[in-house]
């Protein structure tokens, strides 16, 4: 009995090798060797005859837990530090002041999320470059984990220009504190021989990851397979590639399997076409994600975009080539996408042709302060079709400055007629 009494003081006393490793690995500036966390342990608890196999044992248990090599493990959030991340900015998202975050998204911004499967509730420090510094925090936006930036992003973007389909670039400056800085790139000086040269290297890389995993398991979870990627110190790179989802559908011969992850089936690697020359662009595509929905597991609270990308037909141009498209259509195009509407998506022509027919409907609102409820019925119904936020339109019709169609003087604004962008 008293044997018995003395073994559970003991356990009370001493840390376990799980908290002990979750300490050094957050604690240590650089990734550290199994030796070398055993080393750390010792100081905080005696060794048992398994230590070795209980610190691995620790480490699959710890998310942020990371291996950087074969036999060196780092802490996700120390190894965040100076990363470089690239997000496609959506209509959406520029209007009402968010981000809609991925699982590699996600756990840059709450590394300790995939941890705990529980909403992290600390406040983010976000320098907006050029613009004000601002607190941020997660949130549910259609139906799908964001980060909130608010009016103050939204006011950022406009000034700059930005419009979907720019990009967002995320800086990490320390993820241990939650310091983060945002860049607003515009498409039209996006270096896509650059970026598409990245995103063949991100999914080797990926490959890689998985096909060693492999004997372990039949899939590799999202937001894991992100975390080892960032371990690997891809994203310290100047140019970051596009999404990771969209990367690896497009460029990879990894399979989602919805529920579990990516995996790398023998057959599909041994036959599988070259898939790493595709199109260009970088479209987004949301999951239906419950917000209210218990987690159980890594892959049931993240995105299953693999599948979704898998199942999304291609829009094709029927009679018409991208040099007829512009950034409106293009921005249309895209909500289209996101919106999983089984209706026929607009020609071209078609959209201009109802986008005139919705700014003469506001045009009337604007000069006689009303309109009749079938007109009234009629604009929000073009509204809803285009993907056009009515009160945006108007901005742009009645207040924005009117830009000469001919080159811009002493700037690099193109001579298309439309708005300029900025570069950053």
């Amino acid at each position: 009995m008293l044997r018995k009494v003395s073994a559970m003081t003991n356990h009370a006393r001493y840390p376990s090798y799980v908290n002990c490793v979750a300490h050094v690995l957050s604690t240590s500036p650089q990734p550290l060797s199994v030796d070398a966390l055993i080393s750390n342990i010792e100081n905080q608890r005696p060794l048992t005859k398994g230590a070795r196999r209980a610190v691995y044992r620790a480490i699959g248990q710890l998310f942020q837990a990371v291996p950087v090599t074969t036999s060196h493990f780092g802490w996700l959030s120390r190894l965040l530090a100076d990363n470089l991340f690239r997000h496609p900015l959506t209509n959406d998202e520029a209007r009402k002041g968010y981000l809609l975050l991925d699982e590699m998204e996600h756990a840059v911004f709450f590394p300790q999320f995939f941890q705990t499967n529980k909403p992290d509730e600390r406040r983010l420090k976000i320098e907006l470059m050029g613009g004000p510094t601002i607190e941020a925090e997660a949130c549910i936006e259609r139906r799908t984990w964001s980060l909130r930036l608010g009016a103050e992003f939204v006011a950022w973007i406009e000034e700059a220009g930005g419009q979907g389909r720019d990009d967002i670039l995320i800086k990490v400056n320390d993820a241990l504190a939650g310091h983060y800085t945002l860049r607003l790139q515009p498409r039209e000086i996006r270096d896509n021989s650059a970026i598409q040269n990245r995103n063949i290297q991100l999914a080797l890389m990926a490959e890689e990851i998985v096909s060693k995993d492999r004997r372990a398991r039949s899939a590799v979870p999202t937001a894991e397979l992100a975390a080892r990627l960032i371990a690997r110190g891809f994203f310290t790179e100047a140019v970051p590639a596009d999404d990771l989802h969209y990367v690896l559908h497009q460029y990879s011969l990894l399979r989602f399997r919805q529920g579990q992850g990516y995996s790398l089936e023998e057959e599909e690697a041994r036959y599988a076409p070259d898939r790493r020359t595709v199109r260009e662009g970088a479209p987004r595509y949301y999951a239906e994600q419950a917000p209210d929905a218990p987690p159980a597991s890594h892959d049931d609270l993240t995105h299953e975009w693999g599948e979704l990308l898998a199942e999304m037909p291609e829009i094709e141009f029927v009679g018409e080539s991208m040099e007829d498209s512009c950034a409106s259509y293009e921005a249309y195009l895209d909500s289209f996408r996101d919106s999983h509407d089984s209706e026929e998506f607009l020609s071209h022509s078609d959209f201009h042709l109802l986008e005139a027919e919705l700014e003469t409907l506001i045009s009337l609102e604007y000069e006689f302060g009303y309109l009749l409820p079938e007109q009234q019925a009629r604009k929000e119904q073009l509204a809803n079709t285009l993907f056009i936020d009515p009160e945006m339109l108007l901005d742009d019709d009645m207040d924005s400055p009117n830009y000469p169609d001919s080159d811009y003087p002493d700037s690099d604004y193109p001579d298309s007629g439309d708005f300029p962008f900025w570069q950053n």
